[in-house]
């Protein structure tokens, strides 16, 4: 038996299905292995089941609990996988030992992570006609060649 944080006990099949809801499977999948349906059994059969067992609201708090301490494991292997990155490039970055090159691409690297540098480009695009592409063309064309008294390009 399982005892969910509310105080609530889990039969050891509620608790396998709310492990395995809470890895991702499905509903009917999580049911089928954990109430061991044979084989050949009706997935219908196991899908109104495993409704059934899903809405109990003990199997909720667990499948609720299970989320989020994945959730907050997958926080932090991502918070630490982030910092070991950096302090290996802060290493990289003050070794002397290492060409000039790489420490200032360690440098480049950890700056570019802290947002101090940005690849993007802005562009603005601007709706016009294509009488007016064309207006600006000629006007920018008679500039170019130079003719203030005549229009060269008509």
């Amino acid at each position: 038996m399982t005892t969910t944080s509310n105080g609530d006990t889990l039969t050891p099949k509620m608790a396998a299905y709310a492990s395995l809801i809470a890895a991702g499977r499905s509903q009917v999948d999580a049911y089928i292995e954990a109430y061991d349906v044979a084989p050949g059994g009706s997935r219908a059969a196991a899908r109104n089941e495993a409704s059934k067992v899903a809405l109990k609201p003990k199997v909720k708090a667990r499948i609720k609990h299970l989320r989020e301490g994945r959730a907050t494991v997958r926080a932090d292997q991502e918070a630490l996988s982030h910092q070991w990155i950096l302090d290996n490039l802060r290493a990289e970055a003050v070794n002397t030992e290492n060409a000039p090159s790489v420490r200032v691409r360690a440098l480049e690297i950890i700056a570019k992570s802290q947002g101090l540098f940005s690849d993007a480009a802005n562009v603005t695009v601007e709706a016009r006609s294509s009488s007016e592409i064309e207006r600006d063309l000629k006007e920018r064309l008679n500039s170019l060649l130079g003719s203030s008294d005549i229009a060269l390009v008509k």
